[in-house]
């Protein structure tokens, strides 16, 4: 016997159609700006399977969030200075210089450090007096280390003479120019060589920081979770209830799906109580990189943090480091500069945009080494949520920043005369912008882009015949056309599962995740993402679906920000069944009469008045509704198309490499085949994807 009624009393029904329209308008003010992208699938899963190994290169949105070793105190660095020059003063006698100056033939200098002490996981950076003028041309700073009895090679530490804070702003006044922070890791010693085309520069140091060792530890998750977004300067979690004023207002109604974050308590920052954080407007996001070591573990990087954090503050003068946020080669994001993570706070970053805009700079040297999936899809991920906080269209390509244009999402070599963030890293900053344009156009109706395997695209998920292991293939586009990946296998397995609906982000975490529905008592059965194309142990909601038809995912019809299903009881009316996250779900509400046909395929936007809409199939004919929002729905018109014969049909929805698609797959042959929206009510000529696959599906 399902729990869910197939009858609402009048009274309640009016109450909520009256708060559902509410929602829509809004809904409909913003779609202007973030436009629905509802994917859903109806197949087949299952629950995680013990000792399930992770799928090499297959990432969803953002990395699974593992527990870290972390620091449960405060951990203040320390930071020795060796002098390489004399002060402006001329003051060398009072002071002992660490190196030795010799004058090129050219006019220039060399000059050379001692052999330097490295204590801890260290952090090495070069820097020069205030106001000393040197051109990105005129200096080259080599770094090498030794361990045991061998040196490294000598390697290059990068100097932007536009990353840092504004001149003129109040944080630029003190500020010592200097190379970027160099991470040397676990060493016993290191040596700079700088070489100059000019003199060398005034007061030139050398800072070798120990990042410190921490009282206590312990293995947490991220502290800053989706739906905690007012992260405190302190980073502790149990202040961060959101925020107020007008951000908080936008956030309500427009945001996408806060990524989990990593608070700045958990990599041990210090905090100063007189710090006061600036804020300004964000009108795009830069990529950056801190170029050093790839080959860092997860437990390290609270220490390399701190490191890049006191070289900041102590050695550059800055008030806090200089990125908004940080992400690490495992697809982790960190929070940096305090203020707030879902506030405008001003870095020091991107020099002569900082007021305008915000910056993560991930860790390691992708000028050298690939980012990983897990990175990438991080960036798409935190992007996509910080700039729907002010509105910002992750697509856009024309944003006007201070007395600059730009595109929403840049390399920090956009905006200025350097290599970061790497060739290899910039070489993605076009995924990254698909990825967070898609996770913004599912946004408004609380969905993703069902994106588990980690390209821009949606996947398709299916259950093997012979196993019951569920797989995700990838759709594409490839030199014009429609192509489905190999397959990626899961850790679930799902022979006892009737249907399974791709439902987006159903529990608020950033990440897609699966309901199946079980055959024995039709019970809901929720799958969360866990990144890499895995998912967490099955979880049971409450109530059951018992004679429920036409069962679909729809998004967020509701206007809460939490995804939706959709389907029709034996003999009832259409009802929305509204998500309420690892709850389960709300009460039931209305969403129009009865519904002739077998199956409910929400296709996402299909036309453009800002609704999702949805194919219902008879068996041999597809009928076209438009506005599914609760409340009733437009008249059902035909679909024309050249598919026939099919068994099932997955809408895919608009594709972040153009389209708008649907799966089907031949009842005869079962061959596979995609569809492009040709018109308003037209499929155009399929295209094979397989010759056949077999795939076993109970939806």
């Amino acid at each position: 016997m399902s729990p869910y009624p197939t009858e609402i009393p009048e009274h309640t029904r009016r109450s909520r159609f009256v708060t559902l329209c509410q929602q829509a308008l809004a809904l409909a003010v913003v779609v202007a700006v973030l436009t629905p992208a509802a994917r859903t699938v109806t197949m087949d899963v299952r629950p995680a399977e013990p000792g399930g190994a992770s799928v090499p290169g297959a990432v969803s949105l953002q990395a699974a969030t593992t527990p870290v070793t972390v620091p449960t105190t405060t951990v203040d660095p320390t930071v020795t200075s060796y002098p390489l020059t004399a002060s402006p003063k001329g003051v060398s006698g009072r002071i002992t210089l660490h190196g030795s100056v010799k004058e090129l033939a050219d006019g220039g200098d060399k000059v050379t450090s001692e052999a330097l002490p490295v204590e801890g996981y260290g952090t090495v950076g070069v820097t020069w007096a205030h106001g000393a003028a040197v051109p990105e041309d005129g200096i080259t700073v080599d770094i090498r280390t030794r361990t045991g009895e061998t040196w490294s090679d000598w390697t290059t530490a990068d100097y932007h003479d536009e990353h840092g804070p504004d001149p003129d702003s109040a944080e630029g006044q003190l500020a010592r120019p200097g190379t970027e922070a160099v991470l040397v890791g676990d060493v016993d010693q290191v040596q700079v060589k700088v070489e100059t085309t000019d003199a060398a520069p005034a007061d030139l140091q050398v800072a070798v920081i120990d990042p410190g060792t921490p009282a206590a530890t312990a293995k947490e998750g991220p502290a800053i979770s989706s739906g905690s977004a007012g992260a405190s300067a302190s980073g502790d979690a149990s202040a961060r209830t959101g925020t107020d004023g007008a951000i908080a207002m936008q956030a309500a109604t427009t945001a996408a799906a806060q990524p989990q974050i990593y608070s700045r308590a958990q990599w041990g920052a210090p905090e100063d109580p007189s710090y006061k954080p600036k804020y300004g407007s964000i009108s795009a996001g830069f990529v950056h990189h801190t170029v050093n070591a790839n080959d860092y573990r997860p437990e390290d990087v609270p220490a390399i943090l701190r490191g890049i954090w006191k070289y900041h503050v102590k050695t550059r003068g800055w008030t806090d480091i200089g990125y908004n946020f940080l992400v690490d080669r495992f697809g982790r994001i960190w929070e940096g500069r305090a203020g707030g993570v879902d506030k405008p706070v001003v870095g020091a970053h991107t020099l002569g945009y900082n007021d305008y805009s915000f910056a993560m700079s991930a860790i390691g040297n992708y000028e050298t080494a690939q980012p990983t999936p897990e990175l990438v899809n991080a960036y798409g991920a935190l992007f996509a949520w910080k700039l729907s906080l002010s509105g910002v269209d992750a697509a856009s390509m024309s944003q006007k920043v201070g007395k600059g244009t730009f595109a929403a999402i840049n390399g920090h070599r956009d905006a200025g005369k350097t290599a970061c963030p790497g060739k290899y890293l910039y070489a993605q900053i076009p995924t990254i912008r698909a990825i967070a344009a898609q996770v913004q156009q599912g946004a408004t109706l609380g969905q993703l882009n069902g994106n588990y395997v980690g390209s821009a695209n949606p996947d398709i998920v299916v259950r093997k015949a012979s196993t019951g292991r569920l797989m995700l293939h990838d759709l594409d586009r490839v030199g014009g056309r429609w192509t489905l990946g190999p397959a990626v296998k899961t850790n679930v397995w799902a022979p006892w599962a009737k249907q399974v609906l791709r439902v987006g982000d159903w529990d608020g975490d950033g990440q897609n995740d699966l309901i199946a529905i079980r055959k024995s008592d039709k019970a809901p059965v929720l799958f969360r993402g866990a990144g890499g194309g895995m998912f967490q142990p099955e979880q049971v909601l409450p109530g059951s679906f018992g004679g429920v038809k036409m069962l679909a995912a729809v998004g967020d019809v509701t206007g809460d920000k939490l995804p939706d299903l959709m389907g029709q009881p034996k003999g009832g009316q259409m009802l929305v069944y509204p998500g309420n996250g690892v709850s389960g779900f709300l009460p039931v509400v209305a969403a129009a009469g009865q519904v002739p046909g077998k199956r409910f395929v929400p296709v996402g936007r299909w036309n453009k008045d800002g609704s999702p809409d949805a194919l219902v199939s008879s068996g041999t004919a597809l009928a076209l509704y438009t506005g599914i929002l609760p409340g009733g729905w437009s008249s059902a018109k035909a679909m024309k198309s050249a598919v026939s014969g099919y068994d099932w049909v997955i809408g895919l929805g608009p594709m972040a490499s153009g389209g708008k698609v649907v799966v089907v797959r031949s009842k005869a042959t079962g061959a596979v085949y995609a569809a492009e929206k040709a018109k308003a009510k037209k499929l155009g000529a399929p295209v094979l994807l397989k010759k056949r696959k077999k795939f076993d599906l109970a939806g």
